[in-house]
């Protein structure tokens, strides 16, 4: 379903120095995830985190100790001359929040625990603690960690995420508490995007104005996290949506810092947005529903959506790999006679009709005038290159074309691009496949993971587009197929890898979750129908690991507990034999195969 027209102005709210929403600059902030007890390790590792260009740190406080010595962690930062806002992370016990609301500038808690059934009580409690201290509030629900009210009634759903919300704001709302904010995580950055959305949708509907902090959870390490974290978050900046960001990256906090800049780089290029001026919301995608379009050869009709690249500099390997391009696009006539069998190659329509090619490997690809004048095309596939301003002149001469095609589409960094698009593919009478071809320059690698995830998400998260292309005029063109199948996989539209939903660690944390991860890695990543949740800890692990088949979590100082679909299967097992023991699970259940 899809949502109509609105203005969202969110208002501007403090938190401690800095200020959010209403178009101020959007907010860069990471956590720690070194033992809250620690206070020198903790002021320390701020410090760094600051120093990287963040201007908001939260700190775990999961027990009565460590909100005490929120104290003396803000004493400290003030005393080296550090005097940007610190938030507390709190779950289960509203007490603590009391206690950490007078010694930081912002709390944040968790509707899925932070109370059972009469949430009123407590909240209020805490409100009045906030106004005396003019402490804000974050109101941060996750996915997979709602109240069981809230799953009885809407499910583990984008709904849900959003009722459980809103029964919160709306408190707020009666007792005139306005600083605050509000986030909807989830590591499946649709379930993300959609949750967002919608709650956008809802607060105009309820006259609500507040800022949203965007993040996409256990979004994982490299280049995988990089671009998870984008496809979700800049997704919505380009829309409209966000006011702060935290990149969660299993690295060090301070690196998670110059990835949501860059991050924030790629969603200015269009302005919209990222500085949470009022912002125009198109009818925007809620649910999940993908395009119908035509199957045409190997592309459209429901099958998952292709890759394509061009011919690589260095010879191809025989036998194509599992995240190899499923198209290659050939540019140089002389290379044809030399081509690689067991593949499927595009050439150029002066190319193709120079000599008789096989049909089912060999595939023109036209300008649009050239698909309309030439006399030959192919029985079984061909390709039209259509620019954003050649989308009406497209819908006039292909909505019924005699021959079998597939439009690509020429991406472009404009508003316009995307209107063209959208009017394309939303005609009723049109059903050929659409694959996006995009061009970019960057020579930053993570530059390019972010612009690239920022800009072409949207396509496959709303189940518009049959496949992408990736260009880049330098890059080595089976790394640029690797990108392209990593947004795919991002955006839920084509799973080709072991899915690792990795925390990013916190003072929660029990064991080194950098380094578990590389292990399990090293043993699964040829799993490629698997999703796998490595959790530092029980407090959000069950829950945030969301839709994950196996879970790895920290129960105990040295002890680990495994889940399978969220339901613990073992409990409390030696950390030196988890992961074989993590292995063991996965076997037992059918889930294993070899190594190719």
């Amino acid at each position: 379903m899809h949502h109509g027209i609105a203005l969202y102005r969110s208002r501007k709210i403090h938190i401690g120095n800095q200020r959010m929403g209403d178009g101020e600059p959007v907010l860069i902030q990471s956590m720690t995830n070194v033992s809250t007890m620690d206070t020198i390790a903790c002021v320390e590792q701020c410090i760094r985190i600051f120093d990287a260009g963040a201007t908001l740190v939260r700190i775990t406080a999961s027990n009565i100790k460590e909100a005490r010595n929120l104290k003396n962690i803000r004493q400290e930062l003030s005393n080296r001359g550090y005097h940007f806002p610190l938030s507390a992370d709190v779950h289960f016990n509203p007490s603590i929040a009391e206690i950490a609301a007078a010694h930081v500038e912002k709390i944040r808690i968790n509707p899925g625990n932070f109370a059972r059934d009469d949430i009123q009580g407590p909240f209020l409690k805490l409100l009045a603690v906030c106004r005396q201290h003019n402490t804000a509030i974050r109101i941060g629900v996750n996915h997979g960690s709602l109240a069981e009210r809230i799953l009885e009634k809407f499910g583990d759903t984008p709904e849900g995420m959003v009722e459980s919300a809103m029964e919160y704001l709306r408190i707020c709302q009666q007792q005139g508490f306005h600083n605050v904010v509000v986030s909807l995580k989830s590591s499946n950055a649709r379930i993300m995007i959609y949750a967002n959305r919608l709650l956008q949708m809802r607060m105009i509907e309820e006259k609500m104005d507040f800022p949203i902090h965007l993040g996409v959870t256990e979004a994982g390490a490299g280049e995988e996290g990089r671009i998870r974290s984008a496809v979700g978050i800049g997704t919505l900046l380009k829309e409209g949506i966000g006011n702060t960001i935290r990149v969660s990256l299993t690295e060090e906090p301070e690196q998670e810092i110059p990835a949501a800049q860059k991050l924030l780089e790629a969603a200015y290029r269009t302005n919209i947005g990222v500085t949470g001026k009022p912002t125009l919301i198109k009818p925007l995608e809620t649910s999940y529903q993908r395009r119908k379009s035509k199957k045409t050869g190997k592309i459209g009709g429901g099958l998952v959506p292709v890759v394509i690249t061009r011919f690589p500099e260095e010879p191809m390997e025989e036998q194509p790999t599992a995240t190899e391009a499923d198209y290659v696009f050939v540019s140089d006539h002389e290379l044809i006679n030399d081509l690689p069998g067991d593949r499927r190659y595009i050439l150029t329509a002066e190319s193709w009709l120079l000599e008789e090619y096989p049909q089912e490997t060999f595939f023109p690809l036209f300008s649009l005038k050239d698909f309309t004048d030439y006399g030959k095309t192919s029985d079984v596939l061909n390709f039209v290159l259509v620019s954003p301003d050649e989308t009406k002149q497209a819908l006039e001469l292909l909505k019924a074309p005699e021959v079998p095609a597939c439009i690509i589409y020429l991406h472009e960094t404009s508003d316009k691009s995307r209107k063209a698009f959208t009017t394309l593919v939303k005609d009723v009478s049109f059903s050929m496949p659409v694959i996006i071809m995009a061009s970019y320059n960057e020579n930053d690698r993570e530059r390019f993971w972010m612009r690239t995830a920022t800009e072409l998400a949207w396509y496959f998260i709303d189940g518009y587009a049959d496949g992408l292309w990736l260009d880049h005029p330098f890059a080595d063109n089976d790394k640029l197929s690797a990108t392209a199948f990593k947004i795919l996989q991002a955006t839920r539209a084509r799973m080709t890898e072991t899915e690792y939903i990795a925390c990013p660690s916190c003072g929660r944390t029990l064991f080194n979750i950098q380094e578990t991860l590389r292990e399990i890695k090293a043993a699964t990543s040829h799993l490629n129908h698997l999703k796998i949740a490595v959790m530092g800890c029980i407090v959000n692990g069950p829950g945030e690991m969301a839709d994950a088949d196996y879970g790895y979590v920290g129960s105990g100082r040295g002890k680990i507990s495994l889940y399978r679909n969220k339901e613990m299967v073992k409990k409390n097992i030696p950390q030196q034999n988890a992961v074989e023991e993590l292995l063991h699970l996965i076997k037992t259940n059918g889930d294993w195969h070899d190594r190719s």
